[in-house]
């Protein structure tokens, strides 16, 4: 435990200097004050705008119905020319970074994004924070797709410290009825004030909370922060329930354009000085959100089809005071949740086919119900029997004790909406359920 400790620790120390410490020194403060004036936020929007050389609404209090005709910067078109969108080097975007997304749609992504882009996502970050009611210096808790543990933890201490940043981080790859009790005992005697969860890691506490006829008995505990799938009215229930706190939720997407933060009235709020954000209208009374960054000048993308879609707002203003328009609910893409026959409960599988964009076109997960998983890969002939190696160890990170291989395939068959499902499972119906995956703030 020490050594996964003292690592997560350096990394958090970095990371504080780089990008926490400047965030809430020069970005937050602007931002939480500009939350409640539509005129302060419309001319922050304006300085963006102008600063990145891209053109957006001004007034941040309302979102603009996207003409369906017009031209839009599409998923598969960043996909397959990355470069084509990454602009000159100039001053104020200088200091750059690549990021290669995970693909949560099983299409890996190439991104460019600058320091200074960096540091502005961390300060939207902390304002989502402060909505919970959380403070710098405070504890919280991290049940996500992170590696903070063995595969097989002394003591069944699935967990490891963050003593710079304060934080428990948990590992959510080996959650089931069998250990979750001990995350819980974990959770109370950590007192964290807030709890940074995926919906399914949360909502399987919530259940065996529920199981148990008690509920969570820390008493510091402020918000469940969650993000990266669709969060279910009956989940967000049951963990405000057995919790005692609101659940707060989070959407955003690597490409950075749109985000989508939650207050403490329950309201979906569309951050319009994160991006700006128009509503492709649908057939079913949904709408596709486009984004266009505020954010990054090393790569802002224009007009972007985030693939993901919400159910409008009435317009109404919200209780909290806050100017940002709203939206009812967030719809992402479907992604199952399996539950191995140990017990454990796996999603979020995504990460397997992280930094492989080079050579791969596409991934699947394929389970055999049994425990026996295939990943399915369309790739490039310079895929090598080394990147299928890479992919095997990656899986085995995060699922440790399963039978994996790689297969390579011309295609990956489509639905009838023409995509595929990111988690399939072949032969008899797997235990567990549905749930909706959509970009997250920690991607």
């Amino acid at each position: 435990m020490w050594t996964w400790s003292l690592k997560a620790t350096l990394r958090s120390l970095v990371r504080i200097l780089l990008r926490s410490l400047p965030a809430r020194l020069l970005v937050t403060p602007r931002l939480v004050a500009q939350e409640r004036s539509a005129a302060l936020l419309a001319a922050a929007i304006a300085e963006r705008a102008r600063r990145l050389d891209v053109q957006v609404a001004f007034d941040g209090t309302r979102l603009p119905q996207a003409d369906p005709d017009a031209r839009f910067l599409t998923k598969d078109m960043l996909r397959q020319y990355p470069e084509r969108f990454v602009r000159p080097r100039a001053p104020g975007s200088l200091l750059r970074s690549t990021i290669r997304t995970s693909g949560t749609s099983g299409t890996p992504l190439t991104l460019v994004q600058t320091l200074g882009a960096i540091i502005r996502e961390e300060g939207f970050v902390q304002r989502q924070l402060r909505w919970i009611g959380w403070r710098p210096g405070e504890r919280r808790a991290w049940i996500r797709g992170d590696i903070v543990c063995a595969d097989h933890p002394r003591g069944q201490r699935y967990w490891c410290h963050d003593y710079a940043g304060r934080m428990l981080l948990m590992s959510s790859y080996h959650l089931s009825e069998t250990t979750i009790g001990a995350y819980i005992d974990a959770l109370e005697r950590y007192e964290p004030v807030v709890l940074h969860a995926y919906p399914s890691s949360v909502a399987a506490l919530a259940s065996w909370l529920e199981a148990h006829g008690r509920g969570y008995r820390g008493r510091a505990l402020r918000g469940v922060l969650t993000s990266s799938e669709t969060l279910e009215p009956a989940v967000r229930a049951l963990v405000e329930h057995r919790f005692g706190v609101r659940v707060f939720d989070w959407y955003g997407q690597a490409e950075r354009v749109v985000a989508i933060g939650t207050c403490e009235e329950g309201s979906y709020h569309v951050l319009t000085d994160y991006g700006g954000v128009e509503l492709l209208a649908g057939e079913d009374g949904l709408a596709e959100l486009v984004g266009t960054t505020l954010n990054n000048p090393a790569m802002p993308l224009l007009r972007y089809r985030t693939g993901d879609r919400v159910l409008p707002g009435d317009g109404r203003p919200c209780p909290c005071g806050r100017v940002f328009p709203t939206v009812q609910a967030v719809i992402g893409r479907q992604e199952r949740i399996l539950t191995l026959p140990d017990g454990r409960i796996v999603a979020r599988l995504d990460r397997v086919f992280q930094g492989h964009d080079r050579h791969l076109i596409e991934g699947q997960v394929l389970y055999a119900n049994d425990g026996r998983f295939r990943l399915r890969v369309v790739a490039t002939p310079e895929f090598s029997a080394q990147d299928e190696a890479r992919l095997v160890q990656a899986f085995l990170l995060r699922v440790p004790g399963v039978e994996v291989a790689v297969e390579r395939v011309g295609a990956i068959p489509r639905g009838a909406n023409g995509k595929f499902e990111f988690i399939a499972v072949e032969g008899a119906a797997m235990s567990g359920q549905m749930q909706h995956d959509r970009g997250g703030l920690f991607t």
